[in-house]
């Protein structure tokens, strides 16, 4: 993986899963919410989290590496995210996509990559076998997916009220939102070819200007990674210009454009 090659320097750890995560609360009794209700106040919090920046801390581990990271966060939906890794000198790497291009580079290495926003390219530069629109929602604390058909009835779970949905290609989309706030607590994508497999899980929510926005994130995947991150500082509703998602190459930067075969650089 590119990004753990970028971050070599900096000293490994083994992240702690499940060390934030609150005690699960009770099962609710009483009528569920409707599907109607729930998506209502999902989409108000996309809107309240539409533009997005924080800072946080990642721990990362697969059965191949582990590592730790400082890094700035910003996110613009529906797609667009930026993560910069910041070193004790400033930024040492940088992966951007404004849905459409990844871009990253490497400074250290002085190496700039480009290609389309692929899921596959997502996994190549920072460990996540997500796609954009995904990996936007996911960091906001919101599931993925969010149409309006195909939906099971809501049902009452541990930690609160359990949403299911059929997703277009196959798979199946679960979330828990908490029982009186209906903030969303976890979710859990599966069985879709077209998806990696993944759990997440939401905690240590804090207001943000009236917002209560999760400082902690989780998540496994099939592969058997686990990634921890916690956000020392949120700002929403920030002005995000275009190019906080694209990234132009470097003067003297090796070029290597991630769509040829082999990745042919320049």
């Amino acid at each position: 993986m590119i990004f753990a090659a970028a971050l070599a320097v900096l000293p490994s750890c083994a992240a702690t899963k499940g060390s934030a995560i609150r005690s699960a609360a009770p099962r609710p009794t009483g009528v569920a919410p409707t599907i109607t209700t729930v998506l209502a106040a999902l989409d108000a919090r996309d809107e309240a989290l539409s533009r997005f920046r924080a800072q946080a801390r990642l721990d990362y581990k697969s059965p191949q590496e582990s590592f730790r990271s400082t890094q700035v966060v910003v996110v613009r939906a529906p797609s667009s995210a930026r993560i910069d890794v910041m070193n004790p000198f400033g930024v040492s790497y940088t992966v951007t996509s404004d849905g459409t291009t990844i871009y990253a580079y490497d400074r250290r290495n002085r190496v700039y990559y480009q290609g389309g926003a692929q899921l596959d390219s997502f996994r190549k530069f920072i460990g996540i076998p997500l796609g954009g629109d995904e990996l936007a929602s996911i960091l906001r604390g919101l599931p993925p997916a969010l149409g309006r058909e195909r939906w099971a009835a809501v049902e009452a779970t541990e930690g609160g009220w359990r949403l299911r949905r059929r997703l277009g290609s196959g798979g199946m989309l679960q979330f828990v939102v908490d029982a009186t706030t209906l903030v969303p607590r976890s979710l859990r994508i599966w069985d879709d070819p077209s998806r990696h497999e993944v759990e997440v899980t939401y905690d240590d929510f804090r207001d943000v200007d009236g917002v209560s926005v999760p400082h902690w994130i989780g998540a496994d995947f099939k592969d058997g990674s686990h990634l921890e991150l916690k956000y020392t500082s949120v700002q929403r509703e920030v002005v995000l210009p275009e190019s906080a998602f694209q990234l132009d190459p470097p003067k003297g930067a090796r070029i290597v454009n991630i769509d040829s075969e082999g990745g042919g650089a320049r």
